[in-house]
């Protein structure tokens, strides 16, 4: 084997190598915005659902801001960044959106608590309707036809998995009927 056949064979085994290097590169940058994009979802996926939950075994729901309260009792379908419940003991909870800190916030009586970090935005369109005693006697709109959430996240150095790239945002949107109002 000559000279020229040596470097002709280094020259290729360097490019395969190298090409080799570039893939095993892309599969492991792939891993980690899948992992991140897998642990986003499931944070996303727990905030939504409890939030349904709440929604769908509570009553008396109102917006949380009192100027979009008053034109929901109205009949007006309203979009709000705040949603407030009774449980089954009487107790006031209200789902709210912090933007400055990018949170989603539970306040219960025992105090106020972190849903979700990463926040980038969150609504809840509020459709109203009416309980049969308020259309008996010609009343309000006293009761919660349908709460639409939207929530978007995004990951940050705090969400992240391990190493982040930090570029991964996730919407996700549910619909809920209160069970109460449904029967």
């Amino acid at each position: 084997m000559g000279l020229v056949e040596l470097l002709i064979a280094l020259s290729i085994t360097a490019s395969l190598l190298t090409a080799t290097a570039f893939a095993v590169d892309a599969a492991f940058r792939a891993y980690a915005v899948n992992q991140e994009q897998a642990v986003l979802l499931s944070k996303a996926r727990v905030a939504l659902a409890l939030m349904t939950t709440h929604v769908r075994t509570t009553k008396l729901h109102a917006p949380d801001d009192a100027t979009l309260r008053a034109q929901f009792a109205s009949g007006q379908t309203v979009t709000d960044t705040g949603l407030a419940m009774y449980d089954a003991d009487d107790n006031l909870l209200r789902f709210r959106y912090d933007a400055a800190a990018k949170r989603l916030l539970v306040v219960t009586p025992t105090g106020t608590h972190t849903l979700a970090r990463g926040v980038e935005s969150f609504s809840v369109t509020m459709e109203p309707m009416r309980s049969a005693a308020s259309v008996r006697t010609g009343g309000g709109w006293d009761l919660l036809k349908r709460a639409t959430i939207q929530l978007t996240v995004r990951t940050t150095g705090s969400t992240a998995p391990g190493e982040s790239t930090g570029n991964q945002t996730l919407t996700l949107s549910g619909s809920v009927m209160p069970r109460r109002n449904a029967w």
